[in-house]
């Protein structure tokens, strides 16, 4: 009854609507609208999309390996030009520091080639205030590439060294070295931050691999070209000696000091023999403690094959570089952001090494550096000269300044792996240990050629000890600037530089006992504003820690 009285609520459409018939019709329109063709099952109908799925992501995998491999190439390319550039760098200061030793011991009597580098660095102090504008207007290829064919200008002048040729050569050199070393910092710069943005790396991390490869490369030119100097002096002509004065010589066995005199004699001794005695070295051109030095008792004199030859070596390696640099390194320009005051670049520049020199952290820096520049300038011109050569000849002046060159290499990877597991207060006050003994030794001992050994353990101590240095002042100003390293490192070639120069003029006038003393002083001065920066660092690594485990 119930059922019954539903049906007559229900109007006449629901009626049709629920009947039967028309239930029917509608299961025919459904069929006719949604599918025409053979009945397929539910499974099969969903096999086509399930299908398209791994065609899409095949596509999206094969998309994204383009784009790693592409970013694989990239980094290729990138480390490439950092190999690429470290040795062209190490080609042509390869044939540069060879020659950059041997110039005390060649030109003893008219101090040419001292002159020579006291041109090159003192220019390189100006040149370096002028980097950024020379470089943004010539871009950083072409700086490198201008200023690595002035050093083959300077290397070719040695076929005719006379003051005419060598010194306006010398100029140019250092002319162009000041943007060199800038080109070279921008060239980096691009490198890393190109790098980061491809790989989303962390910066400090990328720009001290990249740092620590691009001075491993240029590590090496304080080896190879000593080593081609060593083996051709020892396997060309003999060396000439000429004596120039009066020597003295001091008879212990008999308490008595014999004088002898050459006069127009032309002495040729071979490398391998017992060329010079004590009286050649320091001892004759300063007697008495006396602080300027008197004129040389001795001059070198080498064949003209034989100086043929190595000019010929140290050209080619210049030019290998400038090709390397001129055609397998990628181009880019220098973009500088406007500024709002519209100065020019070269004021904006000088400002900035302005602003830098009231940072805290330079003048506790800069001494330091200066210190590099003098210590280096010492070993290349001094010790080549009134202790190497003038006790076991011409010859070991390229062995010895190997070993160095070998130990600095190996000092530099060295300190920065130790650098990691050992606070850098502590390699620093090593190194201050080192030095120290280094020229207590250089003070006290008198150049002997029995004492063979003792040259190459100092040399190979100064390369540890400049290593150190290095290492250290480096690694700060790249972790320190990290964003842009224009101005620091202009103001660490400047400073570098500025050593060099006092160092090479000090040579030409001063006794090496003075120049200890002067050395030393400046290793004393530098030392104890730099522990103050390391204990500084030193404490804000302690609070960062502190503060991340919080």
């Amino acid at each position: 009854m119930a059922a019954k009285a539903a049906e007559r609520c229900k109007s006449p459409e629901e009626a049709q609507l629920l009947s039967p018939k028309l239930k029917e019709n509608t299961e025919q329109l459904t069929i006719e609208v949604t599918y025409e063709g053979s009945r397929i099952s539910s499974s099969s109908r969903l096999k086509p999309k399930t299908a398209e799925v791994p065609e899409v992501l095949d596509e999206t995998r094969t998309h994204l390996n383009q784009d790693h491999l592409g970013a694989v190439t990239t980094e290729k390319q990138l480390v490439k030009n950092i190999v690429v550039l470290g040795i062209a760098f190490a080609c042509v200061f390869s044939s540069f520091s060879a020659l950059q030793s041997l110039q005390s011991s060649l030109f003893q009597e008219s101090a040419l080639g001292l002159k020579a580098l006291c041109c090159i660095y003192g220019l390189t102090v100006i040149s370096t205030l002028y980097a950024p504008v020379f470089v943004h207007k010539v871009t950083p290829n072409w700086v490198i590439t201008l200023s690595f064919v002035m050093v083959a200008l300077f290397t070719s002048t040695f076929f005719y060294p006379r003051f005419y040729t060598l010194v306006p050569s010398a100029v140019l050199v250092g002319l162009t070295f000041g943007p060199l070393f800038s080109a070279q910092t921008s060239f980096i710069m691009h490198l890393v931050s190109k790098i980061t943005c491809l790989t989303e790396e962390i910066r400090e991390k990328v720009q001290q691999r990249f740092l620590r490869l691009f001075y491993l490369l240029y590590n090496f030119s304080r080896i190879i070209g000593n080593l081609m100097t060593a083996l051709v002096l020892r396997y060309s002509d003999n060396v000439f000696v000429y004596m120039t004065k009066k020597l003295h010589h001091y008879d212990h066995s008999q308490s008595m000091t014999v004088s002898y005199q050459i006069h127009d004699t032309q002495m040729s001794v071979s490398l391998s023999r017992d060329v010079t005695g004590p009286s050649f070295c320091r001892n004759v051109e300063c007697q008495n403690d006396e602080i300027l030095r008197s004129t040389p008792n001795f001059i070198f004199l080498l064949p003209s094959n034989t100086s043929f030859v190595l000019v010929s070596i140290y050209l080619g390696l210049v030019l290998m570089g400038v090709a390397l640099v001129a055609t397998m390194l990628d181009k880019f320009e220098v973009y500088v952001y406007q500024d709002p005051l519209e100065r020019s670049l070269w004021s904006r520049a000088l400002r900035n090494m302005a602003v830098l020199l009231l940072d805290p952290n330079q003048p506790l820096l800069l001494p330091l550096v200066f210190f590099i520049g003098m210590e280096q300038g010492f070993i290349y011109a001094t010790f080549t000269q009134m202790y190497v050569s003038c006790a076991l000849g011409l010859e070991a002046v390229g062995y010895t300044m190997m070993c160095m060159g070998i130990m600095n290499t190996l000092g530099s990877f060295t300190v920065y792996q130790f650098a990691k597991h050992i606070k850098r207060p502590i390699i620093m006050a090593a190194g201050f240990i080192f030095q120290t003994g280094l020229l207590m030794v250089l003070w006290l001992w008198k150049p002997v050629r029995d004492d063979i050994a003792v040259f190459y353990v100092i040399a190979a101590g100064w390369g540890l000890c400049n290593a150190i240095w290095e290492t250290l002042t480096l690694s700060f100003v790249a972790t320190t600037y990290r964003e842009d390293w224009h101005s620091p490192f202009s103001l660490y070639s400047l400073a570098q530089a500025l050593g060099l120069t006092l160092a090479f003029c000090g040579s030409l006038y001063f006794c090496p006992g003075i120049q200890i003393y002067i050395l030393a002083g400046t290793l004393l001065v530098s030392a104890a504003p730099y522990s103050c920066l390391e204990f500084r660092l030193h404490q804000q690594r302690k609070f960062q820690e502190r503060s991340a485990m919080l």
